[in-house]
């Protein structure tokens, strides 16, 4: 009957332990982060000349980029034109443009490639065009100055002069 006994001992606590012993499961979680480049333009700006001899700025516009691309992207602005004169489309006047870099968030290091450029429209040159890229992801606040090249208040129309400058942003 020990012998029995012993038996049955062994095979509960066999039993018995293969009743408590554990198992494991496990269960991943993916979050897909899809591309997100986008690039945001500030209202449209006027300024009046103040008549002096002095090249007009308007206050640098902050322009906003964001790009989540690992490799970073490229961000360039340009104007469409030298400034023309909205009645008079043979007035025109020279634009700048000045770019420079107010703040960032995230892993990206910001660089200025290009950061000034004139029109010249007596040598058919109506581009002006300013550039930053990135090395990595994030968020930029971007200063964009524009100026109107004055060259001898007086002698050119008084009216409203236009330029629309265009900002574009692409993966790297």
């Amino acid at each position: 009957m020990n012998l029995k006994y012993a038996l049955a001992v062994l095979l509960l606590a066999s039993s018995a332990s293969t009743a408590m012993a554990q198992s494991t499961a496990s269960q991943r979680f993916t979050v897909t982060v899809p591309s997100a480049i986008s690039i945001t333009a500030p209202a449209n700006a006027s300024l009046t000349h103040d008549e002096t001899e002095n090249n007009q700025f308007f206050p640098a516009q902050n322009w906003i980029v964001r790009g989540n691309s690992l490799a970073g992207v490229t961000v360039s602005f340009s104007t469409g034109s030298a400034f023309q004169h909205t009645t008079d489309v043979n007035a025109r006047r020279d634009a700048s443009l000045g770019l420079t870099v107010n703040s960032s968030v995230g892993s990206a290091a910001w660089v200025v490639n290009q950061g000034s450029d004139t029109t010249d429209h007596a040598n058919n040159d109506g581009i002006a065009t300013v550039q930053v890229s990135s090395n990595g992801f994030g968020l930029a606040n971007l200063d964009v100055t524009v100026g109107f090249i004055t060259n001898e208040f007086g002698s050119f129309p008084a009216g409203d002069y236009e330029t629309t400058v265009t900002g574009t942003v692409t993966a790297n």
